[in-house]
């Protein structure tokens, strides 16, 4: 152990002082140039969408524009892994969440989680749906898991990755249902609705922003809503559980930055957040998409990663 004296110990304060002094003023001088908002998914996808209507309310709010650099693959994986290597001054962000950022890392050691960047905020969450074409044979979520049953490895099902969000909401109810299936991955949401669309799969688990312009179409049949409760806009549609599916999935949509960021820059990058999510033009458009805003600020969304991460790690057992 080491042991400071009288002396050391000032020289310590003043150090911490100096340091606190420092990150403050370059908080107050943040931000001199544009922000970057990383999207580790394609074009098209739930993210996509939602980083298109933070940017589109953003600027009231803040000094400087935020603009988008989509950095796909690897089921949000590589974009998440340039974020963390980014230099750790507020100008490099990832519009992360629950697919990117807690399941992979936790349960594979693949992406980056709590332990590798820094939480910002919360801003929404979103729960998935089951999509199949309009001329599709199955009417309603139970009919395609008796058909699966019957058919072993004859429905063929999209995903965005071997871990991804949704597929993981597919492999809970392939084990409780015990249904066998060709499950085949996308680079993101929009690829596997087109992907659907196309023929080359049957059933998709995906969100509702991608999927909405081709069901306001009639092209798409919603089976079945994953959350807790029948989605607002969609009053019609059942959820999982009330077919025998129980299954039920939350994703966290969040804002994320390299390890090490100064906690000034982060405090401030979540009060722009905060007053992004009570904006009421950003309101009415997360709701065109499907999506439900709930902000948490650096601390409790940090907290609530962290204990989302450590559920997914115990999951993540049970498919071994």
């Amino acid at each position: 152990m080491i042991r400071l004296g009288k002396v050391g110990w000032i020289c310590l304060v003043v150090m911490m002082a100096s340091i606190c002094v420092v990150q403050t003023v370059i908080a107050q001088d943040y931000p001199k140039k544009p922000i970057v908002l990383v999207n580790p998914y394609d074009v098209g996808g739930t993210t996509d969408l939602l980083m298109r209507c933070v940017m589109g309310v953003a600027t009231s709010y803040i000094e400087q524009p935020f603009v988008m650099e989509i950095k796909a693959g690897g089921g949000g994986a590589i974009g998440s892994d340039y974020v963390a290597k980014a230099a750790p001054d507020g100008y490099t962000l990832l519009c992360g969440g629950t697919g990117s950022n807690s399941i992979p890392p936790a349960i594979m050691g693949r992406s980056k989680g709590p332990d590798d960047l820094d939480g910002v905020a919360q801003i929404n969450y979103d729960s998935p749906f089951v999509f199949v074409r309009s001329d599709s044979p199955f009417k309603t979520f139970k009919d395609a898991i008796q058909y699966a049953k019957a058919n072993p490895n004859k429905l063929v099902t999209g995903h965005t990755g071997v871990w991804g969000a949704v597929d993981v909401a597919w492999k809970m109810v392939k084990r409780q249902t015990g249904i066998v299936t060709r499950d085949v991955p996308h680079q993101g949401g929009g690829q596997t609705v087109l992907a659907l669309l196309g023929g080359q799969v049957d059933i998709i688990v995906g969100g509702y922003a991608s999927a909405v312009p081709h069901i306001k179409a009639g092209k798409l049949r919603v089976l079945a809503y994953m959350g807790p409760e029948r989605f607002a806009e969609l009053p019609d549609v059942p959820i999982a559980k009330e077919q025998g599916i129980n299954v039920t999935q939350i994703f966290r949509r969040s804002v994320m930055a390299p390890k090490g960021t100064p906690r000034p820059i982060i405090n401030k990058l979540g009060d722009v957040f905060k007053k992004v999510s009570e904006d009421k033009s950003f309101i009415a458009m997360i709701k065109q998409i499907g999506q439900e805003v709930k902000y948490l600020d650096p601390d409790e969304f940090t907290k609530a990663w962290r204990e989302e991460y450590e559920e997914y790690k115990e999951l993540g057992k049970m498919f071994k």
